[in-house]
């Protein structure tokens, strides 16, 4: 059962991240702001998705969202809707390594917004 979960998990983790990101570079190459908006907002939405899931499955002992998968929507491209489901849900903020990469990543995704408008 656990490995139809993570399969399943890592395959609508990977779509998400992938149709994120089509919708981003289609918004840059095309100068259409709201594609650009929408890929962001998702990849995002989803980020903070998986912590509250992942914070409601913590007691349960069942199923967890992988730590790999917290990390990685964080660095490509959900380091702002992680970085509020960790503050807002106070989900893995006892973890140094969480509450250092988050933050960063979600620094520098700002600054690479605040490039790209300029």
């Amino acid at each position: 059962m656990f490995h139809k979960q993570l399969h399943a998990h890592r395959r609508n983790r990977n779509l998400l991240l992938v149709v994120g990101w089509i919708l981003v570079i289609a918004g840059c190459v095309s100068s259409i702001l709201w594609l650009w908006g929408a890929g962001g907002l998702l990849l995002n939405g989803y980020a903070y998705y998986l912590m509250a899931i992942d914070k409601r499955l913590a007691p349960k002992r069942s199923f967890r969202i992988p730590e790999a998968s917290l990390f990685l929507t964080a660095i490509l491209g959900g380091g702002i809707g992680a970085l509020i489901g960790m503050l807002t849900l106070r989900h893995k903020t006892k973890h140094i390594s969480f509450m250092i990469v988050v933050p960063v990543f979600c620094i520098l995704q700002l600054f690479m917004l605040l490039q790209s408008l300029t």
